[in-house]
């Protein structure tokens, strides 16, 4: 018979891991870069923003979700062409996250 594995402590190794490397600064990759310079123009005028720009999007708005700029966050997804949120579910839950309660 073969012993049964300590799922607990798996999973307390696990939640240890995880909370070490939430805690550490977050580094944009190149292509995060490259994406988010786009998103600096794009929050400047989001109603010109196509599905061409929906990896922009999202890495900005990770980026202010991280920094707690929900309010421009809101505000932005109130200003971007209809029916471009819903096009992408990262954008769709970003934008339901930061409605108002």
């Amino acid at each position: 018979m073969t012993p049964q594995p300590d799922v607990a402590r798996a999973l307390r190794a696990v939640s240890a891991l995880r909370a070490l490397c939430l805690r550490l600064p977050h580094v944009p990759t190149p292509g995060e870069v490259a994406c988010l310079g786009r998103f600096d123009a794009l929050a400047a005028s989001p109603h010109a923003a196509t599905v061409d720009d929906v990896e922009a999007i999202a890495a900005g708005w990770r980026r202010w979700w991280r920094e707690g700029e929900i309010d421009a966050l809101r505000t932005m997804a109130g200003r971007l062409p209809a029916g471009l949120i819903e096009r992408d579910r990262r954008l769709l839950s970003y934008a339901r996250a930061a409605e108002p309660a």
